[in-house]
């Protein structure tokens, strides 16, 4: 009998811990853990959560979070893909305000994207931020016709004053001229580097270049005439690569240049949270 009872319970123990599970695992409550993971920072492991949801009964909030996860995660296509699908949603605004940023940080260029959104904010923060991301985004590419007005009719003075000079420095870069360079050292061995400011490379050029033309010189004037041919196709060399280095010292100056200012536009942005709201990219207590 004793035995009989032990394992009527033994049958009834795994319907028990099924029906513990189903409970734990409810909807309501793998939202919630989703939703702490987010909190916690553990975008892959929500962005996966919110997924497993999604699979089972889709909704715009859902696709919103996890848009949001993928914004994180700095996997701007995926989130822009998320939150291009909801821009005629309940959650309409906010998808196209983020839609917009996931452009801006992929580098494209906003002002076609945006034509189709600019009158349908009817949120004024929003519609506000939309054109505060549309002038960054103007002032990045450089545009001259960032107007000034537009700047301290939509920024806080301070900022105002910070973008004008960011449009300034975009719109009128410090650069040099690789042609400029390369002539310059066609004029002067080395003279092109150190117009770039790469003044190592500049003196040792003109070094070199000026030792190999004494060398040929004076093994011409001393009757020896091969290793006068030689010093003389060295100097060649050494002149030609002077005057084709500072062409390319000249671009990859540029270059830097370039980056240095777009990280520092970039880290200017992120502190501002490139003007969005911070509420609409979900809300943590």
């Amino acid at each position: 009998m004793q035995t009989i009872f032990f394992l009527s319970l033994l049958s009834l123990f795994p319907s028990f811990l099924f029906s513990q599970d189903s409970a734990l695992f409810t909807p309501e409550k793998r939202k919630a853990f989703a939703d702490h993971l987010f909190c916690e920072k553990d975008y892959l492991r929500a962005s996966e959560e919110y997924e497993g949801l999604q699979s089972v009964n889709k909704s715009d909030s859902l696709s919103y979070y996890i848009g949001l996860c993928f914004l994180k995660m700095n996997d701007y296509e995926k989130a822009k893909d998320y939150f291009s699908q909801l821009k005629n949603s309940s959650l309409g605004e906010e998808s196209r305000l983020l839609f917009l940023k996931t452009s801006f940080l992929l580098n494209k260029n906003i002002e076609g994207e945006s034509d189709s959104s600019s009158n349908q904010f009817m949120n004024k923060e929003l519609k506000t931020s939309f054109r505060r991301l549309e002038l960054a985004a103007q002032i990045k590419a450089g545009m001259d016709q960032t107007n000034p007005l537009s700047l301290n009719n939509h920024f806080e003075e301070s900022d105002a004053q910070i973008l004008k000079s960011f449009a300034d420095k975009f719109s009128h870069p410090n650069s040099k001229s690789p042609f400029a360079a390369a002539l310059f050292s066609t004029l002067l061995p080395g003279a092109g580097k150190i117009y770039t400011k790469n003044y190592g490379d500049g003196i040792t050029s003109l070094i070199v270049t000026g030792l190999f033309t004494f060398l040929w010189y004076d093994n011409f004037r001393a009757g020896h005439p091969t290793r006068a041919w030689i010093f003389a196709g060295l100097t060649g060399f050494f002149y030609w690569g002077s005057v084709y280095g500072s062409y390319i010292s000249a671009r990859n100056y540029n270059l830097e240049k370039e980056e240095e200012l777009n990280n520092e536009f970039q880290s200017y942005l992120s502190s501002k949270n490139y003007f969005i709201p911070t509420e609409i990219e979900g809300s943590c207590k």
